[in-house]
Protein backbone atom coordinates (compact mmCIF):
# COMPACT_ATOMS: atom_id res chain seq x y z
CA UNK A 1 0.00 0.00 0.00
CA UNK A 2 0.84 3.48 -0.13
CA UNK A 3 2.02 6.30 2.52
CA UNK A 4 -1.44 7.79 1.79
CA UNK A 5 -3.63 4.17 2.26
CA UNK A 6 -1.11 3.53 4.95
CA UNK A 7 -2.41 7.25 6.77
CA UNK A 8 -5.90 6.41 5.96
CA UNK A 9 -5.94 3.00 7.50
CA UNK A 10 -4.25 4.05 10.36
CA UNK A 11 -7.39 6.65 10.97
CA UNK A 12 -9.51 4.26 10.58
CA UNK A 13 -10.40 4.89 6.77
CA UNK A 14 -11.08 2.70 3.98
CA UNK A 15 -8.88 2.77 0.72
CA UNK A 16 -11.15 2.48 -2.46
CA UNK A 17 -10.08 0.42 -4.68
CA UNK A 18 -11.86 2.24 -7.64
CA UNK A 19 -10.00 5.76 -6.72
CA UNK A 20 -6.41 4.17 -6.51
CA UNK A 21 -7.31 2.23 -10.08
CA UNK A 22 -8.41 5.21 -11.21
CA UNK A 23 -5.25 7.27 -9.88
CA UNK A 24 -2.86 4.75 -11.10
CA UNK A 25 -4.24 5.00 -14.90
CA UNK A 26 -3.79 9.17 -14.51
CA UNK A 27 0.03 8.60 -13.63
CA UNK A 28 0.48 5.56 -16.53
CA UNK A 29 -1.26 8.10 -18.95
CA UNK A 30 0.60 11.78 -17.79
CA UNK A 31 4.29 8.94 -17.93
CA UNK A 32 2.94 8.02 -21.57
CA UNK A 33 2.45 11.70 -22.77
CA UNK A 34 5.87 12.42 -21.29
CA UNK A 35 7.09 9.79 -23.52
CA UNK A 36 5.63 11.34 -26.45
CA UNK A 37 6.61 14.49 -25.79
CA UNK A 38 10.04 13.84 -25.33
CA UNK A 39 10.11 11.15 -28.74
CA UNK A 40 8.99 13.81 -30.91
CA UNK A 41 11.22 17.10 -29.22
CA UNK A 42 14.32 14.51 -29.45
CA UNK A 43 13.33 13.69 -33.37
CA UNK A 44 12.50 17.63 -33.82
CA UNK A 45 15.74 18.22 -32.78
CA UNK A 46 17.55 16.10 -34.37
CA UNK A 47 16.22 17.26 -37.96
CA UNK A 48 19.08 19.99 -37.65
CA UNK A 49 21.87 17.02 -37.35
CA UNK A 50 20.04 14.75 -39.95
CA UNK A 51 17.46 13.06 -41.11
CA UNK A 52 18.71 9.81 -40.89
CA UNK A 53 19.78 10.91 -37.13
CA UNK A 54 15.80 11.94 -36.81
CA UNK A 55 14.08 8.83 -37.94
CA UNK A 56 17.31 6.52 -36.30
CA UNK A 57 15.97 8.47 -32.98
CA UNK A 58 12.36 7.86 -33.59
CA UNK A 59 12.94 4.19 -34.47
CA UNK A 60 14.40 3.82 -30.82
CA UNK A 61 12.05 5.91 -29.14
CA UNK A 62 9.62 3.50 -30.38
CA UNK A 63 10.99 -0.12 -29.95
CA UNK A 64 10.67 1.23 -26.08
CA UNK A 65 6.90 3.19 -25.87
CA UNK A 66 4.94 0.75 -27.96
CA UNK A 67 6.07 -2.06 -25.79
CA UNK A 68 4.96 0.10 -23.18
CA UNK A 69 2.11 1.20 -24.36
CA UNK A 70 0.57 -2.45 -24.51
CA UNK A 71 2.00 -3.04 -20.83
CA UNK A 72 -0.14 0.01 -19.84
CA UNK A 73 -3.11 -0.87 -21.82
CA UNK A 74 -3.02 -4.84 -20.40
CA UNK A 75 -2.44 -4.38 -17.00
CA UNK A 76 -4.68 -1.32 -16.69
CA UNK A 77 -7.88 -3.22 -17.70
CA UNK A 78 -6.72 -5.49 -14.76
CA UNK A 79 -6.68 -2.84 -12.05
CA UNK A 80 -9.31 -3.33 -9.47
CA UNK A 81 -9.79 -6.65 -9.74
CA UNK A 82 -8.47 -9.69 -8.15
CA UNK A 83 -5.22 -9.73 -6.78
CA UNK A 84 -4.04 -12.93 -8.75
CA UNK A 85 -5.26 -12.39 -12.15
CA UNK A 86 -3.61 -8.61 -12.01
CA UNK A 87 -0.25 -10.11 -11.25
CA UNK A 88 -0.91 -13.15 -13.67
CA UNK A 89 -1.53 -10.14 -16.12
CA UNK A 90 1.23 -7.94 -14.76
CA UNK A 91 3.76 -10.94 -15.27
CA UNK A 92 2.48 -11.50 -18.76
CA UNK A 93 2.74 -8.18 -20.48
CA UNK A 94 5.82 -7.52 -18.57
CA UNK A 95 7.06 -10.73 -20.56
CA UNK A 96 5.51 -9.52 -23.54
CA UNK A 97 6.89 -5.79 -23.14
CA UNK A 98 10.34 -7.18 -23.22
CA UNK A 99 10.40 -9.46 -25.95
CA UNK A 100 8.32 -7.04 -28.28
CA UNK A 101 11.17 -4.46 -27.41
CA UNK A 102 13.98 -6.71 -28.30
CA UNK A 103 11.88 -7.80 -31.62
CA UNK A 104 11.54 -4.46 -32.43
CA UNK A 105 15.25 -3.54 -31.91
CA UNK A 106 16.41 -6.71 -34.23
CA UNK A 107 13.23 -5.61 -36.99
CA UNK A 108 14.82 -1.89 -36.86
CA UNK A 109 18.39 -3.18 -37.48
CA UNK A 110 17.46 -5.41 -39.83
CA UNK A 111 15.14 -3.38 -42.26
CA UNK A 112 16.08 0.11 -41.54
CA UNK A 113 18.93 1.64 -43.83
CA UNK A 114 20.82 3.70 -43.58
CA UNK A 115 20.32 4.12 -39.43
CA UNK A 116 22.44 5.35 -36.74
CA UNK A 117 22.89 3.28 -33.72
CA UNK A 118 24.20 6.22 -31.48
CA UNK A 119 20.54 8.33 -31.87
CA UNK A 120 18.82 4.81 -32.16
CA UNK A 121 19.85 4.04 -28.23
CA UNK A 122 19.69 7.82 -27.43
CA UNK A 123 16.07 7.40 -28.25
CA UNK A 124 15.38 4.46 -26.68
CA UNK A 125 17.22 5.61 -23.43
CA UNK A 126 15.50 8.97 -23.11
CA UNK A 127 12.16 7.62 -23.64
CA UNK A 128 12.79 4.80 -21.22
CA UNK A 129 14.02 7.43 -18.41
CA UNK A 130 11.20 9.48 -19.36
CA UNK A 131 8.92 6.81 -18.23
CA UNK A 132 10.93 6.75 -15.00
CA UNK A 133 10.64 9.91 -14.03
CA UNK A 134 6.91 10.11 -15.31
CA UNK A 135 5.80 7.47 -13.18
CA UNK A 136 7.89 9.27 -10.26
CA UNK A 137 6.25 12.46 -10.24
CA UNK A 138 2.85 11.39 -11.37
CA UNK A 139 2.77 8.67 -8.55
CA UNK A 140 3.91 11.37 -5.46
Amino acid sequence: MTQQANERAERGGTVQPAAYAERTIRALTAALRMQTAVAVILAAGLLFVGPVAAYSSLCGSLAVYLPGLLFTVLVARKLGSDSTVFLRTAALAEFAKLFMTGLLCALVFIWVRPLEPGWFFTGMLLVLITSWVGLARAIK
